[in-house]
């Protein structure tokens, strides 16, 4: 088992990308803690993993609040012994076009996709110091690399996550934290459905281009997060794992 013994905690995780990576590192050992506002979903996915005989404990936060980002670390540490890996994954995603969006809606996009990254990983250091080093995986986007209609305050966040991975490693890749990031592509989680469902050309419009023109799946990107987040990638700093069918390289 690739991370028996370790701690996680996966902040968005109730689903899509998140869930599926709390499923697998439950699988490969780790005691997995997910946060997350929706408590009947973390109900049902901390349900679902104890089943299949792995340990989960949901934490229900809001993951752009400082004192929601304190206190879960703190829950989790207290509750599993520790913490070794951050996957900091929470999202806001307004899509609107540049003219719609509102104060409002950039306040807590740069809130949870921003600012509640950065101190859930300020957070968690002082745990990963206890254990001598550790992992954080920040879930980024291909739209950190490339823009797109009606996601710009989505694109300018990525962005912002992109090169967070790259500024923390100069930080605290001395005392053996790894920081990195995943940029998923087109991925069929709940969220992509709905977005779908409300403009189905969206599916065709982003396959067209794509050198393998289907959109991934969940589990798929949880396999490089599980990658990143374990013993194999020791010698990874900094770096942003593209996860996208080829999506960026057309």
């Amino acid at each position: 088992m690739e991370l028996g013994g370790k701690v996680a905690l996966i902040t968005g995780g109730a689903q899509g990308i998140g869930a599926a990576s709390a499923r697998l590192f439950a699988k490969e050992g780790a005691a997995v803690a997910v946060a997350d506002l929706d408590a009947e979903r973390l109900g049902a996915l901390e349900r679902e993993i104890g089943a299949a005989g792995g340990r989960m404990m949901g934490v229900r936060a809001d993951c752009g609040k400082a004192g929601d980002i304190e206190r879960m670390i703190d829950e989790v540490a207290a509750a599993f012994g520790g913490l070794d890996i951050l996957v900091a994954g929470a999202i806001f995603r307004p899509t609107k076009p540049l003219m719609e969006v509102t104060e409002a809606d950039l306040d807590r996009a740069l809130e949870v996709n921003v600012k509640g990254y950065f101190l859930s990983v300020q957070r968690a250091v002082p745990e990963f110091r206890k254990r001598g080093g550790g992992k954080v995986v920040l879930i980024s986007s291909t739209f950190g690399f490339a823009g797109a209609p009606n996601f710009s305050v989505y694109c300018t966040c990525k962005g912002a996550v992109v090169n967070m991975a790259r500024a923390l490693t100069y930080e605290l890749a001395g005392e053996g934290i790894n920081v990195n990031a995943v940029a998923p592509g087109p991925i069929m989680t709940e969220g992509m459905r709905e977005l779908i469902a409300a403009d189905p050309a969206i599916e065709s419009h982003r396959t067209a281009c794509m050198p393998l023109p289907r959109f991934g799946t969940p589990e798929e990107v949880a396999e490089a997060i599980l990658f990143l987040a374990s013993g194999r990638s020791d010698y990874v700093h900094g770096h942003n794992l593209v996860v996208d069918g080829g999506y960026l390289a057309v």
